[in-house]
């Protein structure tokens, strides 16, 4: 990459005493994009996707895989200009130029990709060049290949003994060799005891950031990953790579001179709860416990006190446990697969961002991917918890730790994690589906920007509280052209503040506003999804996800469920085999809800166990049980809210009176009078993710311990070796260049 750029780049440290400032420029940019966006045309529905892949090279001789820090020297020879400056590239709007991405075909597009890198020198990402347009016949027919043709133009650079993989995290990170040319750790970029710094990219946006979030917190934040317990694993397990104090071993952060604890103030912040309080009275409550409309808006007028039990988040222990001590284990280390919806406006972004939140873990669960951290088999099969601790750059009051003296408040979330809130409509468009009690969990709020941009511009309370709580946290750097120091015509998009603080606030549900630049409007993007081994897996979940979102705005369907419950499903879609053996709670009634009535009591119904009901053995039939439910009480018949597994939340259940999201889909594609090739091609897609659900395939999380488990080296300790991870890794590119079949992974 061209190192000739000058921006010049301020870390947290500096820019402190400059943050509130920061924060008002950044509300007045979301102000300005917001009223822009009110004067502007409807969009036509437009996509594009993110992927990430990893670089990966093979000794044969020594049976041994090891990371490729040649990420950025790959750019370069693409010829890629990175301006640490600027902000982050984005598909343009193909209606800004002539240019048809399905008549231009895989092999152009894919010659115009736009790459860029990430955190990790071993790691890199591409999109698109241009919004795509929404097309069937292109989803149906190209966006494989389009993935294809642009992984073998990025292999076609690569050593001969070089790969390329889409995989969340390389196995081994952290403990024995693992990278090219590793060198020691400690070093002044990573700080951290087991990843030396080449493996971060030397590009200051990359290094700020990192140490941003360690001198934030003033210290690295420690994960603790439990492992899997087999039949010889020693127990308890204890990781002796890393002491069990985080204060011990080097990796303190220097103390900040400001003796602040964060950026944060006092006194330009609240508390946003619906959870009830002690002192709250009966008549303000509903049926479901949850506090009332006028109650909720009386608490969002007042000034409540800290949460009254704040989240006490202890270092982790590392009994049972392999510990992470960096961010870079969590960001821009390994493949991602992100899909962005381009809204027509700003009330059908709203309904994406509420709508596909709910479906969020049901998705991670069906992708997982990571069932190995650090060499060592883990009792999880997602990353995202991992992802989202690793990053958590909360100071010791924020995370209620200490008593609050600096800090905004309390945040019970890491900065990365499940969104806070819905957005529901806008005040002016009622939807009877939405009910703000469905936002029950804590948030902290920047109260000065939240009444700036209601009071004083008129935006809604739900968008300008959602807006809000991202200025509750600090950005992690600055430009000089942020700072008002440098030229500031260059490559500033008028939203580079903003952008800075979305980016601090990273959720399985994105909603960005309108891109100057690129002149797109409204986005969403989903989050949640694991990297997968093969382009033809990658492009059937983007396919779902598209396809997804039409449905969601053409039969205005009703996914919403109480926040605490989708944070529960997220917990749950993080476990071992959680597409096959977890319930997740779900509305069970998707179209119900619209004409301003419940479609059921309010209730949760639960099952006597957590099992698939494919597993369940009951003495009652199927039919008795959706009639009755489990403990013969007639809930399910009643209930708003029922437990579910992945098959039937997406292919139906009967029993249950569940129709299945992909039956909707395929109802949706019938009434599209698509050409037979065009018709069966998306099909043939949506068949792997409805034989993922149904059990019928494995996800590959569940190849992956498969293969270690049943692997001749394997000692039944939990331990993946070196030479394990080279035949899982090999036998992973033959698969995906197509030379394995893997019939219980494909189909």
């Amino acid at each position: 990459m061209d190192s000739s750029q000058t921006t010049k780049m301020y870390p947290w440290k500096e820019i402190i005493p400059r943050m509130e400032e920061i924060r008002a420029e950044a509300t007045d940019q979301f102000i300005a994009a917001w009223k822009n966006a009110q004067s502007r045309r409807t969009h036509d529905f437009t996509w594009h996707e993110t992927m990430g892949y990893v670089i990966v090279k093979r000794d044969d001789a020594a049976r041994r895989m090891v990371l490729s820090p040649r990420g950025p020297e790959l750019l370069t020879e693409m010829g890629l200009v990175f301006d640490p400056g600027s902000v982050s590239t984005h598909p343009q709007d193909p209606g800004a130029a002539d240019w048809d991405i399905a008549a231009a075909g895989p092999a152009a597009e894919a010659a115009e990709t736009r790459w860029r890198p990430a955190h990790a020198r071993f790691a890199l990402r591409c999109e698109p060049p241009y919004l795509r347009a929404f097309s069937l016949e292109h989803l149906a027919l190209q966006t494989t290949q389009c993935l294809r043709e642009r992984r073998r133009i990025l292999k076609s650079r690569l050593d001969p003994d070089e790969m390329l993989l889409s995989i969340s995290q390389f196995p081994l990170l952290g403990t024995g060799t693992y990278i090219d040319h590793q060198g020691a750790p400690n070093g002044p970029l990573l700080r951290s005891q087991l990843l030396p710094d080449i493996c971060l990219n030397s590009q200051p946006p990359f290094t700020l950031e990192i140490g941003g979030i360690v001198d934030r917190r003033g210290v690295v934040p420690y994960t603790g990953v439990p492992v899997f317990r087999d039949t010889n694993t020693v127990w308890p397990f204890i990781d002796e790579d890393l002491p069990a104090d985080p204060y011990k071993g080097g990796i303190l952060a220097q103390p900040c001179e400001s003796n602040r604890d964060s950026a944060c103030v006092m006194g330009n912040s609240t508390v946003v709860t619906a959870t009830p309080s002690a002192a709250a009275a009966p008549a303000d409550l509903n049926a479901n416990g949850l506090p009332s409309d006028a109650l909720w808006d009386a608490r969002l007028n007042s000034q409540p006190p800290p949460l009254s039990r704040p989240l006490l988040l202890e270092p982790p222990s590392n009994k049972n446990c392999v510990l992470l001590d960096s961010p870079l284990f969590g960001i821009g280390s390994g493949g991602v697969l992100r899909v962005t919806l381009c809204a027509a406006d700003l009330d059908e972004a709203r309904s994406l961002h509420d709508q596909l939140a709910p479906i969020s873990a049901i998705m991670a669960a069906l992708t997982a991917a990571t069932p190995i951290v650090k060499g060592h088999l883990v009792n999880r099969d997602c990353y995202w918890d991992v992802q989202c601790s690793t990053v958590d750059d909360r100071s010791a009051q924020e995370r209620g730790i200490v008593p609050l003296t600096t800090a905004k408040g309390t945040l019970l979330k890491s900065r990365y994690g499940s969104i806070d809130m819905y957005l529901g409509p806008d005040e002016t468009r009622a939807d009877p589906a939405f009910r703000r009690v469905y936002n029950d969990c804590h948030f902290t709020y920047d109260k000065e920007s939240f009444w700036k941009m209601k009071e004083d511009h008129g935006i809604d309370s739900l968008l300008a509280l959602h807006v809000s709580r991202l200025f509750v946290r600090d950005i992690h750097y600055a430009s000089e052209n942020m700072l008002g120091a440098g030229d500031a015509g260059s490559a500033m998009s008028g939203q580079e503040h903003f952008k800075r603080f979305l980016g601090c606030s990273r959720q399985n549900i994105c909603l960005y506003p309108p891109n100057k630049c690129t002149s797109s409007g409204w986005e969403v993007e989903f989050m949640s999804l694991e990297a997968q081994l093969t382009d033809a897996e990658n492009a059937a979940f983007i396919t779902f996800i598209v396809l997804l979102s039409r449905v969601i705005i053409s039969y205005r369907l009703n996914l919403y469920l109480p926040i605490s419950l989708m944070d529960q499903n997220m917990a749950r879609s993080q476990r071992v085999n959680a597409a096959g053996e977890q319930l997740f709670f779900f509305r069970r009634d998707v179209f119900g809800g619209r004409d301003g009535k419940s479609n059921g009591s309010g209730s949760i119904s639960k099952r006597a166990n957590l099992a698939p009901s494919r597993n369940i053995k009951s003495t009652s039939t199927g039919a008795e049980r959706g009639k009755r439910g489990m403990n013969c009480s007639g809930v399910y018949t009643k209930a708003e809210y029922v437990e579910l597994s992945v098959d039937e939340i997406l292919n139906g259940s009967e029993a249950f009176g569940v129709t299945g999201i992909l039956n909707i889909i395929f109802t949706y594609l019938s009434t599209m009078r698509l050409e037979y090739d065009v018709e069966q091609a998306l099909r043939r897609q949506l068949l792997l993710v409805k034989r993922r659900a149904s059990g019928k395939l494995c996800t590959l999380a569940t190849w992956m311990r498969n293969f270690v488990r049943t692997h001749p080296e394997y000692q039944n300790d939990s331990v993946v070796s070196q030479s394990i991870n080279y035949d899982m890794l090999r036998a992973m590119n033959d698969i995906e260049e197509g030379r394995v079949a893997a019939p219980e992974l494909l189909g």
